[in-house]
């Protein structure tokens, strides 16, 4: 550094640097003594037939390949996607806010979160944060869905396995993917419940200048997932959580209404 701070005041602005040979803060025989060699899970969800949505996907699928999770840390999928903004590749696509589907930077990247998501629950890791979708989508599981959004909704996971696994994400024959390698640890089984309390779609009229018209769609209701997590042929973890899905209701949109 002293070199280069008197190379800049001086005539030919040439500054000699000493070369050190340092190793690699990932070197190949530390990647392998955290036991990264097998596929433990992958999960895919299908892709719509939006492309600046796939194109968001397949952005968001490079910025987490290659993460490496070790064990006991958590893995945030907002903190491994950086900013959702347009300057970092991302485009406006399909959200829902407040029940509104509105277009929104970063639109689609839900998906990105359910299919990680459930690559997490497969492996058996712990559930850290997640929230589910408002409504049901056919392209999901139900009750095993989580939506996203940066600042306030993220979806986090916990190695609790004893070795390191690496993420990966691509997308291919109409399907996004998401891998996680390292070693098998855990075993998993799991149900899904029927529905219950099932609510059909109906007309709903809207005045809100941000209104966007559609058909209805799925039903809303419940549904209970269960999860049992296995070691060595032991039962070590059951859980169970219920979600609640609203309908998909047509949407009308009228006239805003003001005084005259």
């Amino acid at each position: 550094m002293t070199a280069v701070t008197a190379a800049s005041v001086a005539g030919d602005r040439t500054a000699r640097m000493a070369l050190v040979a340092t190793d690699p803060a990932k070197s190949d025989a530390k990647l392998k003594s955290l036991g990264i060699t097998q596929l433990v899970s992958e999960f895919s969800t299908p892709l719509t037939n939006e492309p600046l949505r796939t194109d968001n996907l397949s952005n968001g699928a490079a910025k987490i390949t290659g993460k490496l999770v070790l064990p006991g840390e958590t893995f945030s999928l907002t903190d491994a996607l950086g900013p959702i903004t347009t300057a970092a590749g991302f485009n406006d696509a399909w959200v829902i806010v407040e029940g509104e589907h509105v277009q929104g930077v970063g639109g689609g990247l839900s998906q990105l979160s359910t299919t990680t998501f459930n690559a997490a629950y497969l492996a058996g890791f712990q559930d850290v944060e997640h929230t589910p979708h408002s409504e049901w989508f056919t392209r999901y599981p139900e009750g095993r869905e989580a939506t996203l959004y940066a600042g306030s909704i993220d979806m986090k996971f916990k190695n609790t396995a004893p070795t390191g696994v690496l993420l990966r994400s691509w997308i291919e024959a109409g399907r996004l993917h998401v891998a996680i390698w390292g070693t098998p640890y855990w075993a998993v089984e799991s149900t899904t419940s029927a529905r219950s309390n099932v609510v059909a779609p109906t007309t709903v009229h809207s005045a809100s200048p941000t209104c966007t018209r559609q058909s209805a769609g799925n039903p809303g209701f419940s549904v209970t997932v269960t999860r049992r997590v296995l070691l060595g042929g032991a039962l070590k973890e059951t859980t169970s959580r219920t979600t609640r899905y609203n309908p998909q209701n047509a949407i009308v949109c009228d006239p805003p209404t003001g005084k005259g």
